[in-house]
């Protein structure tokens, strides 16, 4: 068992990227609920780095979902458990709230994945164990063809996988070609001691409900386990494969989002010349790629109808903390506006080459510019930063025509959904900058120096990547 994790931890290790925290001991973490599984897998964990003694640590990260009354001991038994095993122990309490047509279960996982990766980058652990074993992997597979998975669903759970695309945590499940008996054989021998929840043997959750009924199927099918698991291979190479096919065509047709709220962008007519099985795994890699779970079969084909097949609106529609639209000739994941523009901000400029302005996500930029910036005397007045109110106007070119903002924001090929988060920069009550479009050009040549060119500069906001 020792030497499955010590593998597992040599393999994941390779993978992990190298930079600045390598030259530190690195830190290895491992999910303990406090539950026999968890509970041996610190064990052995802490005996495979003492064994590879290359000054590496060992942490223990604990989820308090407070969902059962014995919340409370399982923290203190898992406290108490790494005080006497010298581990460096971290535990942050989440509330499991499921959103719209989401179990409890889910709500949970979810919370859970997210918890345990900001534990990593408190604790700085690059790997992360999980004791998931052979069992689970059985259950996991069955579960997923009950609920009619597709392909990667029921290649079951990796044995690797990084946690998400951006942590640079990797996961690792080091047991699971183990079955329970063997872990059972492990506690025994090292007479380790653990906590039991009662909620496994709650028939109302899917999953134990289908672990009571899997000894009589056992005892019809004798080599149940191992055929589920050589399955979930043969299906893990199909998704490779799939994958792989996948992975060149979506080369063709993505692209860095073009603004600071767009991740990423496909090309629409390209997309829609694939078949519908091709752009289906096409979309299902996009999203992978950007750290989401990929949706399920009837949510894929709902989000291509309305997405790529469809030709009116600008559709959006929510998915794993992203926002999926249709803008032109384009698919675009954005990250969710907040629900309401701040309100309006008062700036003194000073002469500052910069302000930032938290509230709106960016910031002004001003450089000297006497032949077609802004006279310094407006700049001087009471600076507003302010959300449009309808009926502006602005001249986006020295000598041009005045225009609507509404038409100017068409023609730039700026969506809607983005105007209410692009600010207008008055000077008492003259508009001297449209964020996203531009200076107002209205300073007759002869304006006197100085003179500022002034910019917006976006802020990429923070995205919150869920848990795959």
């Amino acid at each position: 068992m020792t030497d499955k994790v010590a593998q597992a931890l040599q393999a994941g290790a390779a993978f992990v990227v190298s930079g600045a925290a390598a030259a530190a001991a690195p830190t290895v973490a491992v999910a303990l609920s406090g539950g026999r599984d968890s509970v041996a897998l610190l064990h052995a964990a802490r005996a495979a780095v003492a064994q590879a003694g290359d000054g590496a640590r060992v942490v223990a990260l604990h989820v308090h979902h407070g969902l059962q009354a014995e919340a409370d001991e399982w923290d203190r038994f898992c406290a108490a458990l790494c005080a006497q095993w010298q581990v460096g122990y971290f535990v942050r309490r989440v509330s499991v709230r499921p959103a719209a047509g989401e179990g409890v279960e889910a709500a949970a996982r979810r919370a859970r994945y997210a918890a345990l990766a900001a534990m990593c980058a408190d604790s700085g652990a690059r790997l992360l164990l999980f004791a998931h074993h052979q069992d689970d992997q059985v259950e996991t597979v069955l579960l997923r063809l009950f609920r009619g998975a597709g392909v990667a669903g029921m290649a079951g759970m990796p044995a690797m996988r990084p946690l998400d695309p951006r942590s640079g945590v990797m996961l690792l499940r080091p047991w699971l070609d183990e079955p329970r008996a063997g872990i059972e054989d492990y506690c025994a021998a090292n007479a380790l001691r653990w906590v039991d929840d009662p909620s496994n043997a709650d028939g109302r959750y899917a999953r134990n409900a289908l672990r009571q009924q899997l000894p009589a199927l056992q005892a019809a099918f004798p080599a149940l386990a191992a055929n589920v698991v050589q399955a979930a291979a043969h299906f893990a190479q199909a998704g490779a494969l799939i994958d792989q096919l996948a992975t060149t065509t979506l080369a063709t047709l993505v692209r860095a989002g073009r603004d600071p709220d767009t991740l990423s962008e496909l090309d629409l007519p390209g997309l829609r010349a694939l078949p519908g099985a091709q752009a289906d795994a096409v979309l299902r890699l996009w999203l992978r790629d950007l750290g989401v779970r990929a949706p399920s079969t009837a949510r894929l084909a709902a989000m291509r109808e309305q997405l790529v097949a469809h030709a009116g609106g600008e559709p959006a529609i929510a998915h794993e903390g992203l926002v999926l639209r249709r803008f032109r000739d384009r698919v675009l994941a954005c990250v969710p506006p907040p629900a309401a523009a701040p309100a309006a901000v008062l700036l003194d400029w000073r002469g500052e080459a910069r302000i930032v302005v938290p509230a709106w996500r960016g910031e002004l930029h001003f450089f000297r510019d006497d032949s077609f910036g802004v006279p310094e005397a407006v700049l001087r007045q009471p600076l507003r930063l302010a959300a449009r109110s309808g009926g502006e106007r602005i001249v986006l070119r020295p000598g041009g025509p005045a225009r609507a903002l509404k038409q100017a924001c068409q023609e730039a090929g700026i969506p809607a959904w983005r105007r209410a988060w692009l600010p207008l920069l008055w000077a008492g009550d003259t508009l001297v900058l449209a964020a996203g479009l531009g200076m107002h050009r209205r300073w007759p040549d002869a304006a006197p120096a100085p003179r500022w060119r002034v910019a917006w500069h976006p802020q990429a906001p923070a995205v919150a990547t869920p848990p795959r």
